[in-house]
Formats: structure tokens, sequence, C-alpha cells
């Protein structure tokens, strides 16, 4: 997540109504958008292009703390990195939360204190995200909790995968925990902990198919990457 100068805001805030889908191009809503982005602190998240963009110029997303019609209102938009402010990663945003009078804040503590016990590092993205960066009411009673670990060990993995099954029954929420591999793959933690022998490896490059004992040795050893031919198969987004 990057974040905009508040002179950036003023800026771009039309360019940020202008990239609302078809269905928010409301003038109510338009309004409504216009002026959350140019007075609140919301942070753009880099994404993949979706189309043609200028030279030099980054793709971002923004999503705001109302829905419209049951839908979170985003909103899309490019910006050369010169106009675009610190960035957080979401263990950045993890190590900014603070005890805090807002819904599930208690529940991330959790996961920090849980994840923090046994050694594994946590980042938090999503709605969770930009609740702890914004203070701004993104996560809602039904929201799930997005986070990522960097893990010591499997065993750590084991000993997380209890505790958290533990912390949805007592913050009755879902935490949906995916694991970052050496080799910068990211794997969801109920997958790599079920009884399946492949799991999916998300990336930048697409969704590999990967064979989970070589994987799970990989963590043990801390080994930088994987070989090509320990990819089973390689599909498409």
């Amino acid at each position: 997540m990057v974040e905009f100068s508040v002179e950036e805001r003023l800026r771009s805030a039309e360019t940020v109504c202008r990239g609302l889908p078809a269905p928010f191009r409301l003038p109510d809503l338009e309004a409504m958008v216009h002026r959350t982005f140019a007075a609140e602190a919301i942070p753009g998240i880099v994404c993949a292009p979706k189309g043609p963009l200028p030279d030099g110029y980054v793709q971002l997303g923004v999503s705001f703390p109302f829905r419209y019609d049951g839908v979170r209102v985003r909103a899309s938009f490019a910006l050369p990195p010169s106009r675009i402010g610190r960035a957080h990663s979401p263990y950045d945003v993890a190590a900014r939360l603070r005890p805090a009078r807002f819904e599930a804040a208690a529940a991330l503590l959790a996961l920090r204190g849980l994840c923090d016990s046994l050694g594994i590092v946590v980042g938090l993205f999503g709605s969770a995200a930009l609740q702890v960066l914004t203070g701004l009411p993104y996560l809602e009673s039904t929201s799930d909790v997005d986070a990522v670990v960097r893990p010591r060990n499997c065993a750590a993995l084991r000993s997380l995968h209890a505790g958290v099954a533990h912390l949805r029954i007592e913050h009755g929420r879902k935490f949906d925990v995916e694991v970052t591999l050496p080799n910068g793959l990211g794997i969801k933690l109920d997958e790599l902990m079920s009884s399946t022998a492949t799991v999916l490896g998300r990336g930048i490059d697409g969704v590999h198919l990967l064979d989970k004992a070589t994987v799970m040795r990989a963590l043990d050893q801390s080994e930088c990457s994987f070989r090509s031919d320990e990819l089973i198969t390689t599909e498409e987004n």
C-alpha cells in the first residue's frame, strides 16, 4: 500500500472519480468519493495494469470505507512514481497495530500475539490493513482478517494453524492466512496443512501446482527457491 500527500489527494480526487466502475458513476456517489479521497488518508494499492498505461505510470486501486448496493466502492487510476508517497508492506502495517476502539482490534492483536509467540513474522492486508492504516470503518462484522506470514519452520506453521482455529472460535471471525514461500509464492495456510499431496502457489506470474512435500522441505531448510522441475504444472490466472 502507498500513501498520497495532502496535495496529491486534492489533485487526484477527480481522477479517482473517473476511475470508478460504471455502476458507481452516480452524482451523489461520485461526490462522496471525491470528498472522501481528498479529505482522508486512504492509501493506494499497487496492482497489475488493467490496460495500456502512459510510460512510467503505475496502476493503482483504491477501496473506500463504504458500499453502494451492498458492494464495496472501489476505483482504479494510474500515477507516475514521483506522485506516490511512502509504501507500507503488510508487515509494516501489522507492526503499527495498537489497541484501538474498532471492531476486530482484539482479533488482530490476538493474531499478532500468537505469531510473535511462535517466532513468525505476520503482515496484514485487505480490509484489516486499511482499518489499521486509516482508522476508517473498513472491517465489518462479516469481514475476514487477511494475513500473510513468513514462518520459521513447518512445526511453527502447524502450531499457527491450530492457534488460528482457536482464534476463529474465540472471535467469531475467519482468518485467511497466506504463507510466503522462500521463492515468493504464496500458499493458503489451510491448504498447506490439509491432507492433499499438492498445493497451489500464487505469484505475479500465475498459479503453480506444487508438490507439498517439496514445499515443506523448503520451508524447513530455508531454501531460496524451487527448481523449475519441482513445479508440476502452471495455470494461468
